[in-house]
């Protein structure tokens, strides 16, 4: 009896196997997305559409009522249409295998080539080309982008502000229009090294129009660097147009390096941001330009071989310190129109600069404890603004500064004529 019983058992189980692995026609074709333990499925197919697909994968993921776990097993797919949303309300895992889950997206007309609603849901090691539009667009909080390539879109990543808490790590972007674009209102986002090359607009976009903060309380949040909205940390930016856009988003940028970019490595349009121990190289415009900043802060940053100028502010109230400036067109220019901010300029070595080290314009700058060395041009240059209204007068305060070997150590006078101006 007890043999009998065993005997059954494994009847049975062998029947449950014979089931769980047969999920294919008899010539061998997949009958639908492979399930496995766990709401996995595994899209093995590389037609758009059909049994195996990634798009039926997907449309069975999001009919799920736990979280499910979608992984590519073909090398190609070709999609001729947008890919279904993912919507699972519990999260949806989607990963591509090694050397497999290249999305040619080129006949794809309209619509991103796939969007995330599913909070919490994770893509890793996807390689997406030619959308013609956007490659992906996030709507829901806590996703997480992983290893993920995006070549020639017109928008890599669009992160919505639904998209709150999100991360994108290791991320390669190439020859995008706008590689990654954040929405005025999402917060707590981090990019990690990624790597961002040959966008023909800006490898990271991330503005607003000035708006009132929500409460005193906030904005001073904002202005002690305790509220960035987003984080770019170990990333490297290479011939873009412009590396990173940004304005009246408070963002912290540590640990990055930006070499070749085009018009400017990080242009800054106003509001906070904090740039701190990164690299900026050959710049062939300005490589740090920032107007209208409201609380900017640039620390242990080395600007080496830029073109023209490596910083330049206008019209705001920035903090530049501890910085390594070398062989640049022209070193820091601060120009002060009225009384939007005081420029501090502290404790930098400027060095080998092809034109001035420093240039003040206009207003009350502090220039302290600087190191200014060996440029050609002058070490400090002091120039009145003349204005259609008259002249804004020139007066940095000077403290403890080095001036030697430059083209001129003494600080030179002058006037800078606004357009229009007298």
């Amino acid at each position: 009896m007890k043999n009998a019983t065993s005997g059954a058992l494994i009847a049975l189980c062998l029947l449950v196997l014979g089931v769980a692995v047969t999920q294919r026609d008899l010539s061998g074709n997949p009958l639908g997305p492979l399930r496995l333990p766990a709401a996995q499925f595994v899209v093995t197919s590389a037609h758009d559409a059909g049994p195996g697909t990634l798009r039926d994968a997907i449309l069975a993921a999001d009919r799920l009522s736990s979280r499910a776990h979608v992984e590519i097993a073909v090398e190609r797919i070709t999609i001729e249409s947008a890919l279904p949303a993912l919507t699972n309300p519990h999260g949806v895992d989607l990963d591509a295998r090694a050397n497999a889950g290249t999305i040619d997206a080129e006949h794809l007309t309209s619509g991103a080539v796939l969007q995330l609603n599913s909070p919490a849901s994770t893509v890793r090691g996807l390689k997406m080309r030619n959308p013609n539009g956007t490659g992906v667009i996030v709507n829901a909080a806590s996703a997480v982008l992983d290893s993920l390539t995006v070549s020639d879109s017109k928008v890599g990543i669009l992160l919505a502000p639904a998209a709150s808490g999100s991360t994108i790590r290791g991320g390669t972007f190439e020859h995008d229009e706008t590689a990654v674009l954040a929405e005025p209102g999402i917060r707590d986002l981090t990019l990690q090294g990624d790597t961002f090359r040959g966008s023909s607009r800006a490898g990271f976009w991330f503005v607003s129009a000035a708006v009132k903060a929500e409460s005193p309380q906030l904005a001073a949040a904002d202005a002690a660097g305790a509220r960035e909205r987003a984080r770019i940390v170990d990333c490297t930016f290479i011939e873009n147009a412009a590396g990173m856009v940004l304005a009246n988003q408070a963002t912290l940028v540590e640990k990055s390096h930006f070499t070749g970019n085009h018009d400017s490595a990080v242009l800054v349009l106003g509001g906070d941001v904090r740039i701190e121990d990164s690299e900026i190289r050959a710049t062939r415009g300005t490589a740090i330009s920032v107007t209208s900043g409201r609380s900017v802060h640039l620390a242990h940053n080395t600007l080496a071989d830029n073109t023209a100028t490596a910083i330049m502010a206008r019209d705001s109230g920035v903090t530049i310190e501890h910085n390594e400036l070398t062989h640049n067109g022209a070193g820091i220019v601060a120009i002060v129109t009225g009384d939007a901010g005081v420029p501090v300029i502290r404790d930098n070595t400027i060095s080998g600069t092809a034109g001035d080290a420093i240039v003040a314009i206009g207003g009350a700058a502090v220039v302290e404890r600087n190191q200014v060395l060996q440029n050609h041009g002058a070490a400090l240059r002091v120039l009145d603004l003349a204005t259609a209204s008259g002249r804004v007068k020139a007066d940095p305060h000077l403290k403890a500064n080095v001036f030697k070997g430059n083209g001129i150590d003494t600080p030179v006078a002058g006037v800078y004529p606004l357009k229009n101006a007298p």
